[in-house]
């Protein structure tokens, strides 16, 4: 068998035929992978201690433009849309290349060089990709930073990294408030004093004369990006240029079975790994066009991503899962008036994806003809894990397989592996892969996700959610994304967050913080919860409490802060760094306002004065 079978995402038997085969030679595999680069020095070995690809030579960013930009010149790149419908534009692989080269002219005028870190803090633009690639052709570093963070986000970021410029624009526009960056930035880069190049103000002339690419090793690092630390302090991790891009495109390749003609439209934000790896590298690498968006879903009207899909004519559309359950509280005729029908594959990527939303989405989006990739993956592994099966039947499971070679177990507090289904434990790895980053934890030959997960009858892999976010109940350790997963089935319930609090009798009960369609009647609509999450779960596992919200704090990337949700409980102060990376930091004045309306469940009455959650 080929070890570069493309179908074989699609069908089981090839699948498991084709993983066990690679498992026994893992390098074979990856030595075919590598014909898809464009080498300046082919590399000999695919694995030499713990180094991938240790003697290749290649250019990230020659890969995913300028050989495009060679053979198809026209072609487009990156198609945008803005905050209102009449925005669009279009980038082809040539003007890519272009602004590529005059960005790259003005940073190596500042004295950028290779190794340098250059901070990037931008909005969802062309630009925001053509930096990102500025960087990588001249060997420098690249760091972005979401666009809606403080500017004391943004400067502890741009300090602990040791940034020698940052790279901006003068302002963004989203949901119809245009907000200044530039003023941000200024504020951010005061004390550190690092020179601003603003691209709005970028008179550089493109000279391909004296245009010369810095070619990478497997050592060389293409970026640092920030993800969420176990102490609350932002965690830098470092991910390596070539074998990154393999994994990344390698990835991309199989898993969404990628075609020359395909519209790909990822809605994350460059300033999450998932617009590093699956909006600007392994798309672009592949010489697809990707569409990018920088307005919000819900403005002026909630049909933006389904307007997109139509005038661009999208075949695969990757999205998050707070996406869809927020778009489910509207109309369904704002799908209908739109033609979706291009679409091919849907995927979804961030917390798991519950039921409700699934169903939605594979009935209302994709016509119950378009798989769902619903993939798990983490900022440390630069690409995608765990994903489903092209096939349709397989995809229903909504659980996933491990991606070729990827030796994945599932073990018990004690560390021992757990092979009986819907029995959860900690996910581990317990091999190496080319897209894991360079300071990854591997301690007794595995690294440890911090997930839970579980096999299902079908012996697929289901992942539950963060076990730090778990809710000690009379000894049993329930994981909050089981408790959400339960309470979204519930009829007119959109989306929910559970945090843990403490209860005198069993250690801890749970509150949930319910987000639900308007109009319903509340008490109704609690007796529902606690039926599903008796049935689904438990008779253990019942919220004690169900507060009615009509939004949850997220940040940009989808993830539900409940941290700050327990802050909230606690009626602890709220400063401006728990809620600078909010999407939305107006609904914690609402959730505070409403936190004494939560109804006490065992009686499913109001709570009283006198009795405070």
């Amino acid at each position: 068998m080929q070890l570069n079978s493309h179908n074989a995402w699609g069908n089981i038997d090839l699948y498991k035929q084709l993983y066990n085969d690679i498992k026994k030679n893992q390098e074979a595999f990856w030595m075919e992978q590598i014909k898809d680069i464009t080498w300046i020095q082919k590399p000999t070995k695919i694995l030499d201690n713990n180094t991938w690809f240790k003697d290749g030579i290649a250019s990230v960013c020659y890969n995913c433009v300028d050989r495009h930009a060679q053979s198809n010149q026209d072609k487009p790149a990156i198609i945008w849309h803005g905050d209102e419908y009449c925005e669009r534009t279009q980038t082809s692989y040539q003007d890519l290349k272009n602004r590529i080269i005059q960005i790259a002219t003005a940073l190596k005028q500042h004295d950028i060089k290779k190794g340098d870190v250059v901070g990037i803090y931008m909005p969802m633009l062309p630009d925001a990709i053509a930096s990102m690639l500025a960087c990588s052709r001249i060997c420098a570093i690249h760091m972005v930073v979401f666009a809606g963070f403080s500017h004391e986000a943004l400067s502890q970021r741009l300090k602990h990294s040791n940034a020698k410029i940052i790279i901006t624009v003068t302002q963004q526009k989203r949901g119809g408030r245009t907000i200044n960056l530039i003023e941000q930035v200024q504020k951010a880069t005061k004390s550190l004093q690092i020179p601003i190049l603003n691209l709005d103000e970028l008179k550089t002339k493109v000279d391909d004369t004296n245009d010369q690419i810095t070619y990478q090793t497997d050592q060389d690092e293409l970026f640092h990006i920030y993800t969420s630390g176990s102490t609350g302090t932002p965690k830098k991790i470092t991910h390596t240029a070539i074998p990154y891009l393999i994994y990344a495109a390698t990835t991309f390749k199989y898993i969404f079975d990628i075609k020359p003609n395909d519209i790909y439209f990822c809605t994350s934000d460059i300033g999450w790994i998932t617009g590093h790896s699956y909006i600007t590298y392994a798309p672009l690498f592949h010489g697809l066009t990707t569409v990018i968006f920088s307005g919000s879903p819900t403005y002026p009207e909630a049909d933006r991503y389904w307007d997109i899909i139509e005038k661009e004519k999208v075949t695969i559309f990757y999205t998050a899962p707070t996406a869809i359950r927020s778009l489910q509280m509207f109309d369904e005729k704002l799908i209908k008036q739109h033609d979706i029908s291009s679409l091919r594959i849907l995927g979804s990527v961030g917390e798991p994806l519950n039921e409700s939303a699934w169903n939605w989405m594979f009935n209302k989006i994709g016509k119950q003809r378009c798989p769902i990739m619903n993939t798990w993956w983490q900022t440390e592994t630069g690409g995608i894990m765990i994903s489903p099966l092209l096939n349709l039947e397989q995809n229903k499971t909504r659980a996933g397989l491990p991606f070729f070679g990827i030796d994945i177990t599932i073990e018990d507090q004690n560390g021992k592996p757990i092979e009986e289904p819907n029995n959860q434990g900690m996910l581990k790895i317990k091999s190496k892969w080319p897209g894991m980053c360079k300071n990854i934890q591997f301690k007794n030959k595995e690294y440890s996700t911090g997930d839970g997960s579980y096999y299902d009858e079908h012996g697929h892999i289901k992942i539950t959610g963060r076990l730090d976010d778990v809710i000690n109940i009379s000894g049993h350790r329930l994981g909050t994304a089981e408790f959400e997963s339960a309470i979204n089935l519930t009829d007119n319930v959109i989306e929910s967050a559970v945090i843990g609090i403490p209860h005198e009798l069993k250690g801890q009960t749970a509150f949930a913080f319910v987000v639900a369609k308007q109009h319903i009647e509340e008490q109704q609509t609690v007796q529902q919860i606690l039926n599903n999450t008796r049935k689904n779960i438990g008779p253990i596992a019942k919220p004690d409490y169900v507060l009615f919200v009509n939004e949850l704090p997220k940040n940009r990337s989808g993830k539900i802060n409940r941290k700050l949700l327990t802050k909230i409980y606690k009626n602890e102060p709220i400063n401006s760094s728990d809620t600078h990376t909010l999407i939305n930091p107006d609904i914690i004045n609402h959730i505070q306002k409403k936190i004494k309306e939560a109804i006490f469940c065992p009686d499913i009455c109001r709570i009283k004065a006198n009795k405070n959650p």
